[in-house]
């Protein structure tokens, strides 16, 4: 089951506090006889909601709030209710949740969401396409992974207790250097089809670098489970020590025989405080030689900077901040220090193989204003490499020219896309406009997009473009490569 990690972030940034924030995110479940549910989650910034005092001066807010899913221009579920915010003793408000479970069956949806502020009037509005997928039941499949905020036991009765446990859902995959554990719930179903009930096996947990299929030795937890219609786990895994990047944390269910008879995957980033003192060493690091004969004062922002297409995230921002000032001697260190960690053994050589991909990306994508490295499409080029296929229509009727690159397999990801477009029609820029990649932009109103240049009156909330003479992106995305 792939999965479903997707976020709404229902706020207008130039609003100020006048229009609600709102998280969003849900998950899909099964129940024992496999029928799907969905349970959405909402989180309210308390900051940006308007709160009326009663009587005693406790402070309340009151939000109406309206979920509707449609299935082939058919309204399954309509959902309008009101949620009053907990009492506030003070002029000190928390954020608050909601969560409700919705019984969907199988197929294609468009979710729609509008939440009012009751006490001011703003509203806003999110949308969302998303599918509900039939349970293969022939094999062990996992739900969609849900990371924790606060998890205990309780027999209380609402949404928010599952199988006797009281779950806050964290609606991030981010970890700042203040949350020093992971703590996630899932669910497996089916271990049935190839177990006897009763059976015993083993829910494992590893954190991975990101795109890599090598655990790391240090963040490993496991629990034991015995076969049944269906395995719920809540797993607690330290990440104190988990240094900032980008990461995958697997899922693997293994049997007796010690055989792994499932397996899942989980996308998160980590900002841990303790790298800072790594940028401490490098005043005082040694260059290679080599490395000092080769790059040149006048040219080391140049390759500094296309490390960033390259790096986490955490990196990017260090370096980005460095390439404002105009210590050469640093950037050449860290810029050093980079190779030395990324390839221990030979650093250099690790280094000229980048650079001939900096080189060729600068003659392909580079622009008068950018270097190639700095252009989307260079980005994507030099962080996972050349495509395996490429449509290029640069003069597809009421379309903006537009790319779309496809690789067969990027890490333990397969079938991943990229479209890129040129709105400006003059740069050759050609942003990227949507991939279906985890930690990419990912716009589901990307056709719509692509097709203003002759449509610019399109209803704001379109998730597909109109039709259009010979209009080919969306037969091209959905396979026809």
């Amino acid at each position: 089951m792939r999965n479903l990690l997707l976020f709404i972030f229902l706020s207008i940034s130039f609003a100020g506090l006048s229009k609600p924030k709102v998280y969003f995110q849900y998950k899909i479940y099964y129940t024992a006889e496999n029928k799907p549910y969905i349970s959405t989650s909402l989180q309210f910034h308390a900051g940006t909601l308007k709160y009326i005092a009663d009587e005693n001066g406790n402070l309340s807010a009151s939000i109406e709030i309206t979920q509707i899913f449609t299935h082939d221009d058919s309204s399954i579920v309509a959902d309008k209710y009101i949620l009053n915010s907990p009492l506030m003793s003070d002029s000190t408000v928390e954020d608050f949740y909601d969560m409700q479970r919705y019984q969907l069956i199988p197929g294609g949806y468009s979710y729609e969401l509008s939440i009012k502020d009751l006490n001011t009037g703003e509203i806003v509005t999110g949308k969302q396409l998303l599918e509900v997928e039939t349970l293969n039941t022939s094999e062990i499949k996992f739900s969609d992974l849900t990371f924790l905020e606060d998890v205990k036991a309780s027999d209380e009765k609402n949404n928010f207790v599952k199988n006797g446990f009281f779950m806050l859902p964290y609606l991030t995959n981010y970890f700042p250097p203040e949350i020093t554990k992971l703590a996630f719930y899932s669910e497996v179903y089916n271990s049935l089809s190839t177990m006897q009930k009763g059976d015993p096996f083993l829910i494992t947990a590893s954190i991975h670098k990101f795109n890599s299929r090598q655990a790391l030795p240090d963040f490993f937890k496991f629990q034991r489970l015995k076969a049944a219609e269906v395995n719920p786990a809540i797993i607690f895994l330290p990440i104190d020590q988990l240094p900032s990047g980008d990461y995958d944390l697997w899922l693997h269910v293994v049997n007796k025989d010690n055989d792994t008879i499932a397996s899942q995957s989980t996308f998160f980033q980590r900002r841990n405080e303790n790298d800072i003192k790594e940028n401490v060493d490098i005043a005082n690091l040694q260059i290679d030689q080599s490395f000092k004969k080769a790059i040149k004062a006048d040219s080391i922002k140049y390759y500094l900077g296309s490390l960033m297409a390259i790096s986490e995230r955490y990196e990017y921002e260090h370096i980005r901040k460095t390439l404002k000032g105009d210590d050469t001697t640093y950037m050449l260190k860290y810029f050093y220090n980079y190779w030395l960690k990324t390839s221990p053994d030979q650093p250099y050589l690790a280094w000229l193989k980048y650079k001939k991909q900096v080189i060729y990306a600068e003659k392909l994508f580079g622009t008068h204003i950018k270097a190639g490295y700095e252009t989307d499409r260079g980005r994507i080029h030099l962080k996972y490499g050349p495509p395996n296929a490429m449509i290029d229509r640069p003069n597809e009727p009421s379309a903006y020219p537009y790319q779309i690159w496809h690789y067969y397999r990027i890490g333990a990801r397969s079938n991943v896309k990229f479209v890129f477009y040129n709105p400006d029609l003059v740069s050759k820029d050609y942003p990227l406009l949507h991939s279906d990649m985890q930690g990419e932009l990912q716009n589901y109103r990307w056709q719509v997009d692509l097709h203003k240049r002759n449509s610019s009156a399109i209803n704001v909330d379109d998730t597909e473009s109109q039709d259009h003479f010979g209009g080919q992106s969306g037969i091209f995305y959905n396979g026809g490569m």
